[in-house]
């Protein structure tokens, strides 16, 4: 599953440049940041060919991070930046949580 959480970071780090909210500084670097945190975190995870529970948690805290970044830094008003950190940031949430789920059934 650490395949498709990379895709979505990937799909975070693109989405100022194909959704054209790329002259939002804020914007901009909260997409490139986040990205490249589950990106690294998902090349480690397929690199180790196991998962262990922090990086479920990184993964976790860099999609809730998502959804409230565009709340933080103030451009909430920017629908298309909204939208995409927020459907991205859910899913990559929902995805490492699932994964700290299925880790902590396995090792029990």
């Amino acid at each position: 599953m650490y395949w498709l959480e990379a895709v979505l970071g990937l799909a975070l780090i693109a989405a100022p440049f194909a959704l054209g909210y790329r002259d939002n500084p804020a914007a901009l670097w909260g997409s490139i940041v986040i990205g490249l945190i589950v990106v690294l975190i998902s090349g480690y995870r397929a690199y180790k060919h196991e998962t262990e529970r922090w990086e479920g948690w990184v993964g976790v805290v860099a999609g809730v991070a998502a959804i409230l970044v565009p709340f933080i830094f103030g451009f909430s008003a920017v629908a298309t930046a909204l939208w995409s950190f927020v459907v991205i940031g859910l899913l990559i949430a929902i995805l490492s949580g699932y994964d700290l789920y299925t880790t902590r059934e396995a090792a029990a």
